[in-house]
């Protein structure tokens, strides 16, 4: 259980300084959530975290650090779904892991520590990425985010996807008799980053429109070749 503001422990940051971390328990109203924030959790599984918290009684800390710009605030780096929870269940306080650290460092929490639980939103998700690659490059971040170089760039590519330009494009073809087709799959997460890169990688040395269809099939057919 969280202890007194006098309670305080030290580790490291992924950025590689030492910070002072401080177990305490905070009233609801003190908690802001960060604007970059990409992770996102649907109905269901929000009733069942808040059913595991109304039987367990307990919960993993948020981690939070002092507000940048509201004095006597947090803004959370993890833990916006149960934040979201805790006030459904009427709590007034949570139990919240004080990790002080500058924007860069919150970024890169906000990337990694929010991928434990929940989903992210391929927009938003982009969103942080791009924000992130303002201060070091796709490789760099590679080294500290789950996504490779070649995937953050394709989630950045999300940002200037114009999807109704896309469909208008796909309807001329079609007209056309280009023969274009969509179609879906069902994959699972660490299935999707291999494709992912893999369509990446095909796809930056072609030219022209429907570059990733026509990576895809490269690489099917490149398959069947073998």
């Amino acid at each position: 259980m969280p202890k007194t503001e006098s309670t305080s422990s030290s580790l490291r940051t992924s950025a590689g300084s030492r910070g002072t971390g401080r177990l305490l328990r905070l009233r609801l109203g003190r908690l802001r959530p960060h604007p970059a924030n990409a992770n996102v959790m649907n109905e269901e599984r929000l009733e069942k975290l808040a059913e595991n918290i109304r039987r367990e009684g307990d919960y993993p800390p948020l981690v939070v650090r002092p507000h940048p710009e509201e004095q006597g605030s947090y803004q959370i780096l993890d833990g916006h779904q149960r934040l979201d929870v805790l006030r459904r269940l009427g709590h007034q306080e949570a139990a919240c892991y004080i990790w002080p650290c500058d924007d860069r460092t919150a970024l890169v929490l906000l990337a990694t520590l929010n991928r434990l639980e929940g989903q992210d939103d391929p927009l938003k998700r982009a969103e942080l990425l791009r924000e992130l690659t303002q201060l070091a490059s796709p490789e760099e971040l590679a080294q500290l985010l789950p996504e490779s170089a070649a995937l953050i760039r394709q989630s950045l590519e999300l940002l200037d996807l114009n999807l109704d330009e896309l469909l208008a494009h796909l309807e001329r073809e079609t007209d056309a008799g280009s023969g274009l087709r969509a179609i879906a799959f069902v994959v699972s997460r660490e299935d999707e980053e291999v494709i992912e890169e893999a369509v990446g990688q095909a796809a930056s040395g072609l030219e022209g429109s429907n570059r990733r269809g026509r990576a895809l099939a490269l690489i099917a057919k490149t398959y069947i070749e073998r």
